[in-house]
């Protein structure tokens, strides 16, 4: 992540801006908690109506916004947002100390989260212009560990200068943090695809337009859907998380400024640890047990406040709540950033942010309401419980329960039937993805495949048969992506690369189409371009016994040994030339094929080959 920082110039200007403006942040929270909860003894309903409308501009200007962060430039829209910002901030202890209206507060908070709101699409979508892919995951990291260090340093630092100055300088200096923040972004330089101008001045004509095409494209995708989900769960948990800290810290364990601001360093101490975890193991890291594993830490430690810790106890638990939550946060918008195009990122970004503000604003009316009457660790209670509960049900949707059983089933059958053998798993490391390329000589080749490897693969099948009412709907339970007949298209190898980014393996059967000899044929190239977009190793594999087991022609199987052999992954960065890899690809299966047949032959008993000869 240093070396990211250091590295890069222009993500190193963002960064830094970036963490000297949420610095500064941190003494505007600190001090709009010293107007409302601690001086007006609010008990967290006035802070989560603040916090309401400071996100509700999310919500409703969020589409919009995504749209001009596709189309005008994403540095410009972070200045205007910064500057403005700064000049709002500072009016924040004018309007208090004179009115010491929450209804003013509440309607100012309001225009800053209006410019925040504008700020945020861009800075998510510029990030993958200065960076490279292969480094998303470092930039993120460094991203969210801005704001936890701005958690862990600022907040502490916010409770003691406004313990010992009082609270009006806060906001004057967090909007001088603005000012140095936007002189950082300008003097970042980037490229992003160019909008051609002439459909610029039609903006509003194409709002709607613009729109249906983010939504479109996120009803194709389903990773997209499962993400923007995940996300609002987390927003959940997080609305509530925030105010019932705040509330707990106050009510229960009777901390001042300071003492919230140790509390919240805490957390931010245990998102550092997070992102540090993420790093270290960027190689490796799976993301879908990623989600799973930091949603059942968020669960665990939330259940725990019920049964009331006292002060250091609750440092140790939101340590472990920031580790979670980090990770969660730097594994979401990682997955979203790879597998979103670049000239939808704004509308996809701006999307996700209208499901989770949604939920976010409801949770905190619904916590505004329920804090009055709902002990706070009984609340506490409450989230841990979602937050399992959410870790489950990603770690069965991820698996799927049924896939698995159907798999199992599968295997069985082939065992029975045609005395079904595995080999060569040992030539594949574990814990990485993959694009499984075998050859095609049976209608049960992707079952064979996909019984032989332990994680889930995703083929790509002819769309022909998901037209089938039998076998279309094996085709559907085992998770095929449809391809249109007569080589891939566009949608398909979005889909496909959008499965690899998202940590899943596919399956592909590079001739094509089913041999009608048994013989291999050639291979067509979107293989290696699939590989090339992905970024993955390609895993020749053989499958011997399944064209004399069932052929095309043939209703029903008969009894023939069937066995597949994985050979070793081929590295597609190896090969710069799509063609080369694709030979390869080929030349490597039809070794493993070749060994098989050999292998075959001495395994199968001689009345057998007879038997065959002769009915064959």
């Amino acid at each position: 992540m240093l070396g990211l920082i250091f590295k890069n110039k222009n993500f190193r200007n963002l960064w830094t801006g970036q963490l000297i403006s949420a610095l500064g942040d941190r003494l505007t929270q600190m001090g709009i908690l010293t107007f409302v909860m601690i001086a007006a003894q609010d008990k967290g309903d006035k802070m989560a109506m603040i916090t309401f409308f400071s996100l509700l501009p999310f919500l409703i200007f969020g589409p919009l916004f995504g749209i001009l962060a596709d189309r005008y430039s994403r540095k410009n829209l972070m200045l205007i947002a910064d500057l403005v910002r700064a000049v709002l901030v500072c009016f924040i202890p004018v309007i208090w100390i004179n009115t010491h209206s929450v209804i003013l507060i509440v309607a100012w908070f309001f225009l800053l989260g209006t410019f925040t709101a504008l700020f945020t699409p861009a800075k998510m979508s510029i990030i993958g212009n200065i960076t490279e892919k292969s480094f998303l995951l470092e930039a993120n990291s460094a991203i969210v560990s801005t704001g936890l260090v701005a958690t862990l340093v600022g907040t502490f630092i916010a409770g003691a200068v406004i313990k010992a100055t009082g609270v009006k300088p806060a906001f004057f200096i967090n909007g001088f943090t603005y000012v140095i923040s936007a002189l950082f972004i300008l003097s970042i330089s980037y490229s992003k695809d160019a909008v051609p101008k002439e459909i610029q001045p039609k903006l509003c004509f194409n709002l709607l337009s613009d729109i249906k095409t983010g939504v479109a494209y996120i009803k194709r995708h389903q990773l997209i859907m499962r993400l923007i989900l995940l996300s609002s769960l987390f927003s959940l948990i997080s609305s509530f998380g925030y105010i019932l800290i705040l509330n707990y810290s106050s009510a229960m364990l009777h901390q001042d400024s300071l003492g919230v601001g140790i509390l919240l360093s805490a957390v931010g101490i245990g998102a550092i640890l997070g992102s540090v975890i993420l790093i270290k193991r960027k190689d490796k890291v799976n993301y879908g047990r990623a989600l799973y594993l930091s949603y059942t830490i968020i669960g665990v430690f939330s259940l725990l406040f019920i049964f009331r810790p006292n002060f250091y106890f609750s440092i140790l638990f939101l340590f472990c709540l920031g580790v979670g939550a980090s990770m969660l946060t730097i594994t979401l918008d990682t997955m979203f950033q790879r597998v979103t195009p670049d000239d939808l990122k704004g509308k996809i970004f701006s999307a996700r942010g209208v499901f989770t503000e949604v939920v976010f604003l409801t949770s905190l009316l619904l916590v505004g309401v329920l804090i009055r009457n709902i002990q706070v660790t009984h609340l506490f209670a409450v989230i841990g419980i979602i937050g399992l509960i959410t870790a489950i049900g990603a770690y069965f949707y991820r698996r799927s329960l049924r896939y698995i059983l159907l798999r199992l089933w599968l295997k069985l059958m082939l065992k029975v039937l045609f005395n079904f053998k595995v080999s060569g798993l040992e030539n594949i490391p574990k814990k990485k993805r993959y694009i499984f390329a075998a050859n095609h000589t049976s209608i049960i080749d992707g079952i064979a495949v996909a019984c032989a490897y332990p994680e889930r693969i995703y083929f790509l099948a002819a769309d022909s048969l998901f037209k089938t009412k039998f076998w279309g709907w094996w085709a559907t339970q085992l998770g095929y992506l449809p391809v249109k007949r007569g080589g891939f298209n566009k949608e398909a190898i979005r889909d496909a690369v959008g499965i690899l980014k998202g940590g899943d393996c596919i399956g592909i059967f590079p001739e094509g189409k089913i041999s009608a000899d048994g013989r291999l044929d050639e291979g067509k190239a979107g293989i290696a371009l699939i590989a090339r977009l992905a970024d993955v190793d390609i895993v020749p594999c053989a499958i011997e016994g399944a064209y004399e087991a069932w052929p095309v022609p043939k209703r029903f199987p008969r009894r023939f040994p069937v066995e597949v052999r994985f050979s070793k992954p081929l590295d597609g960065r190896d090969y710069p030339v799509k063609e080369e890899l694709l030979k390869e690809v080929m030349e490597e299966i039809a070794k493993t094929k070749l060994g098989l047949e050999r292998d075959g032959y001495l395994r199968i008993e001689p009345d057998e080959i007879v038997k065959y000869l002769i009915n064959g």
